[in-house]
């Protein structure tokens, strides 16, 4: 099976090392390669960086993607908005019910090896709630933005703390529900290794389709695709499962 690496980061947004890097790595791997630095944030902030951003693309044979944070509107301009062939919407702050968001950085630091201490900064009694609103603007998103990803879907310490419990799987469902009802495909992370083999056994009973991504953000990190590997044999899936972007890839 042909492997992609669709959720990938450079040194453009918040990644330890230059695209030269990561297309190299990647070929090295046989992966085909689409990389979706973060916009509207990690030093790619205004319209004028996101058209910067897409021309420093063009000049590579990859696929040109985005991930936007699911919590702002993230829509561009139809001339931009073209020149992208997928955006992985991902959950990196909990709306906490009141207006604001409960920032996730450090949860995904920590999570992620790049710190060893983490001071929870949410309530771990209103898990329950936190999920909720989640789902309710996963809805909003997938209604109102173009997405063609839901990225690391379940990396949220509010499944941390309700892991094993009925009110999780009935959450991880709804996830599902959504993803089919709008056509947008689940990623299967490299970085997180999640969603847990569980719940994508449903996504794929379900009929969804899958994503690969390493979410690579460390030199070592590129490229890492055991676990979309293991998921693979695991459950069965074949080529036709993942979603692949329409555009040809070539040099422009």
């Amino acid at each position: 099976m042909q492997l992609y690496d669709l959720h990938t980061h450079t040194n453009m947004s918040d990644a330890r090392f230059p695209i030269e890097d990561l297309v190299e790595v990647e070929r090295e791997q046989g992966h085909v390669l689409g990389v979706s630095d973060h916009l509207f944030c990690c030093g790619i902030y205004t319209l004028n960086d996101v058209k910067n951003y897409i021309e420093v693309l063009r000049q590579y044979p990859v696929y040109r993607g985005a991930e936007v944070n699911m919590e702002h509107r993230f829509n561009l301009p139809d001339a931009l908005d073209d020149d992208i062939d997928y955006f992985i919407a991902s959950v990196h702050s909990m709306p906490d019910g009141r207006g604001g968001f409960v920032p996730l950085n450090q949860y995904f630091s920590n999570r992620s090896g790049y710190s060893g201490e983490y001071q929870k900064n949410y309530s771990p009694d209103m898990s329950r709630y936190y999920l909720a609103y989640i789902i309710q603007m996963m809805e909003k998103t997938f209604s109102t933005q173009r997405v063609e990803i839901l990225g690391h879907a379940t990396v949220l310490p509010a499944c941390d703390e309700l892991y094993g419990t009925k009110f999780l799987t009935q959450w991880e469902d709804a996830v599902i529900d959504l993803c089919k009802r709008y056509g947008i495909a689940l990623e299967i992370s490299g970085l997180w290794r999640a969603p847990h083999v569980d719940m994508l056994r449903r996504a794929h009973e379900a009929g969804l389709k899958f994503s690969m991504g390493s979410d690579c953000h460390d030199r070592l990190q590129i490229g890492n695709l055991l676990y979309v590997e293991q998921m693979i044999e695991t459950l069965g899936l074949e080529q036709e499962d993942f979603f692949v972007p329409r555009r040809q890839l070539s040099f422009e």
